[in-house]
């Protein structure tokens, strides 16, 4: 419940941050089953964000490992329909959890679900798609070899710019692969090679090499919006900035923080119109 009603409030939120989002290949995604989203990752949290707001069925997302250290985070986070996955910076003593969540996904799988992964297994603000980690591929074969049906869909998430509020975005979803594409399933160097070598040519194809593309729609909600809210942004922009100096977490922090910000600025504004009216 709390996933469906927060998810409802950030498609309109970010509707103020971003002009316009364009989709092409939803067809390619199944209205049921179970499904694996096998992410290109360029722009942090705020991919997962797009993603999970232009698809109508919710999705289990796996996250950076770091943000499920606290009792209390996790316990959040996993209201959010979020599990950790950790990788080797974060500490050789997690990587076993990485077990567990694998577990949990394929439970996700058998109750005909989606789950969401980044296949890079790291995010940089990049055009173009990095070699992919053994993850997906680990995680596809151990699915398949259990007897799931569950099909696999590319997903890229592209932007014309980074760092800067008002951003164009093209949501590229491609063709599924299937267990049947594959001639043997292990969890052999061999198969994860094939498997990569398959996912990486149906993500290249979606990662856009044109980013000025001008997506299709009018953005006058953006424009009118950002002029009412201007006094919040030049706050916000600035405060985000000096704080994600460096990093590839500016558009996420950004969004989280005007996620809680707006109805704080509304609310004031409000009161401002009441005295002075």
């Amino acid at each position: 419940m709390i996933y469906i009603v927060l998810r409802q409030f950030i498609r309109f939120v970010l509707r103020f941050y971003i002009k316009k989002v364009e989709v092409n290949g939803m067809e390619n995604l199944p209205l049921k089953g179970p499904v694996m989203l096998a992410g290109f990752h360029p722009n942090s949290f705020l991919d997962a964000l797009i993603i999970n707001c232009k698809v109508d069925r919710p999705i289990w997302s796996l996250a950076r490992g770091d943000a499920f250290k606290k009792p209390l985070a996790r316990k959040i986070l996993s209201q959010f329909f979020m599990m950790p996955i950790y990788r080797i910076s974060e500490g050789k003593e997690y990587l076993g959890k990485n077990d567990e969540t694998f577990e949990r996904c394929s439970e996700i799988f058998k109750n005909k679900s989606q789950v969401l992964i980044f296949s890079e297994g790291l995010c940089t603000n990049q055009t173009e798609l990095l070699p992919l980690k053994k993850g997906t591929s680990r995680l596809a074969m151990q699915t398949w070899m259990s007897g799931s049906e569950m099909v696999i869909v590319p997903v890229a998430v592209n932007y014309n710019e980074f760092g800067k509020i008002g951003k164009n975005i093209t949501l590229n979803f491609g063709p599924t692969i299937k267990k049947t594409d594959f001639d043997e399933l292990a969890m052999d160097g061999k198969a994860i090679k094939t498997f990569n070598e398959k996912l990486t040519a149906g993500l290249t194809k979606l990662v856009s090499r044109d980013f000025n593309k001008p997506t299709v729609g009018s953005s006058w909600f953006f424009y009118l919006s950002y002029i009412l809210h201007y006094p919040l942004h030049i706050l916000l922009g600035a405060f985000v900035k000096a704080k994600t100096k460096g990093t590839v977490f500016y558009d996420s922090i950004y969004v989280g923080l005007l996620i809680i910000c707006l109805p704080l600025y509304w609310l004031g504004c409000y009161f401002i119109l009441k005295t002075f009216i």
